[in-house]
C-alpha cells in the first residue's frame, strides 16, 4: 500500500503532471443599441436595457424618467449608451446613456438594481474613470458654458461628493 501511494506521488510531482491554480475568468462588457452585455466564461448575459420589450429576465431596465428632487421630475428619453466601465475589482459597471438627457449610473456587475447617480442636462459625459480603490467614479463634462468639469460620485452611497 505505502509502494502505491508513493509511486502516485511520484508521478503527481513529476515533470508529466501541472497542477493548474484556479485562474479568475475574464469579465467584459459591451454595449451594443440599447442592451450592455455581460461576457465571460459562462457565456454572454443582458446585464442593462433601455428597452424593457427587449431585456432578458433579469436584466436592470434604464429608467425613462429621473427625479432629482422631490417635485422635479425629467424625462431621460435614452437612445443608446455611450460609456461602460467596469470598476477595477470588476464588482461594477458605471454607465452614461445617450439621448435627450444622459443619466450616470452604476449596476452591480452580476446583475442587479441600478443606481442613477446624475442626470446632464443638454450635455453628457466625456469620459467615466473610477478610482483605484474603486468606490469613487469620476464623470469629465463639459457643460453648455463651455467650462470643463469633473463631478465625482461615492458608488457605495449612490450619491454626488464633489
Amino acid at each position: 500500500m505505502k509502494t502505491r501511494l508513493l509511486i502516485a506521488l511520484a508521478l503527481m510531482i513529476g515533470p508529466g503532471c501541472r497542477m493548474k491554480s484556479p485562474q479568475a475568468q475574464p469579465v467584459t462588457f459591451v454595449a451594443e443599441g440599447s442592451t450592455v452585455y455581460r461576457l465571460d466564461g459562462s457565456g454572454r448575459r443582458a446585464l442593462l436595457s433601455l428597452d424593457s420589450a427587449a431585456a432578458r429576465v433579469g436584466a436592470a431596465i434604464v429608467p425613462r424618467q429621473w427625479s432629482p428632487a422631490q417635485g422635479s421630475t425629467f424625462s431621460v428619453a435614452t437612445t443608446r449608451f455611450r460609456h461602460v466601465v467596469p470598476s477595477p475589482r470588476v464588482d461594477w459597471v458605471a454607465f452614461e446613456t445617450a439621448g435627450t438627457h444622459e443619466l450616470v449610473g452604476v449596476v452591480p456587475a452580476t446583475g442587479g438594481a441600478l443606481t442613477v447617480l446624475d442626470f446632464f442636462f443638454d450635455s453628457s459625459a466625456d469620459s467615466l474613470q473610477w478610482a483605484p480603490a474603486g468606490r469613487f467614479l469620476s464623470a469629465f463634462y463639459t457643460p453648455p458654458s463651455g467650462t470643463a468639469e469633473v463631478r465625482v460620485y461615492d458608488v457605495t452611497l449612490g450619491k454626488r461628493v464633489q
